[in-house]
């Protein structure tokens, strides 16, 4: 199943939620793929970026290593987790309203991975 299968296939608002997350993810860079892992879309930039997990209420975007990012408007929860740092989003506003902080997240995430990429490789 492909990742765009999997969004159509959820129910409304989380299908809006989810196809506008997606959207931004996809606009890192030509680097991007995805792909269902786990039974929910993940996104790759030089490694994990993030994964979308829909909830009952919301769709959370999860970030593999969200504890590396500085996150400086304080949206992101780790709900106990150790490395994944996720934000919830409850409806297409709310996406609309974070846009700017959640671009800046994404951005960084990726500057991060190919940064730990391109170190690990120089190494070998």
């Amino acid at each position: 199943m492909t990742v765009q299968n999997y969004i159509l296939q959820q129910p409304s608002p989380h299908q809006e939620i989810m196809a506008i997350l997606r959207s931004w993810i996809l606009d890192l860079g030509p680097h991007t793929t995805e792909k269902i892992s786990y039974t929910v879309p993940y996104f790759y930039f030089f490694g994990q970026v993030c994964y979308l997990h829909p909830d009952t209420d919301s769709v959370e975007l999860c970030f593999a290593k969200g504890y590396r990012l500085s996150d400086e408007q304080k949206i992101l929860q780790s709900k106990g987790r150790k490395q994944v740092r996720s934000i919830a989003f409850h409806s297409v506003a709310e996406t609309e309203e974070w846009e700017h902080e959640v671009r800046q997240l994404l951005n960084e995430a990726a500057i991060l991975n190919e940064y730990q990429f391109k170190k690990r490789k120089r190494t070998k």
